[in-house]
């Protein structure tokens, strides 16, 4: 019974950790700074959010879809450089 109580305590805690977070949201991109509207269901629903709680001074960041796939693009390519690992 301890335990259900306790995970309970956990999901309130959880949820209200992340409804704090979202009055953190940037207005921006935070690449290109194109504006990002909080309320446009469009953009909330293509629009990358990160959540980096150890980072005090910048704990939420959104990124538009054009920055979000050119640094996937930059990702893939890097991966792809690197050497294979031999069997």
């Amino acid at each position: 019974m301890e335990a259900r109580a306790k995970k309970g305590d956990n999901a309130e805690e959880t949820l209200a950790t992340q409804a704090a977070l979202f009055s953190k949201l940037p207005e921006e991109c935070t690449a290109c700074s194109a504006p990002y509207d909080k309320t446009d269901r469009e953009m909330a629903n293509t629009w990358r959010v990160v959540v980096r709680e150890q980072d005090k001074d910048l704990p939420v960041r959104v990124y538009c879809v054009e920055c979000w796939s050119a640094a996937q693009d930059v990702l893939d390519n890097f991966l792809k450089s690197l050497p294979e690992e031999q069997e």
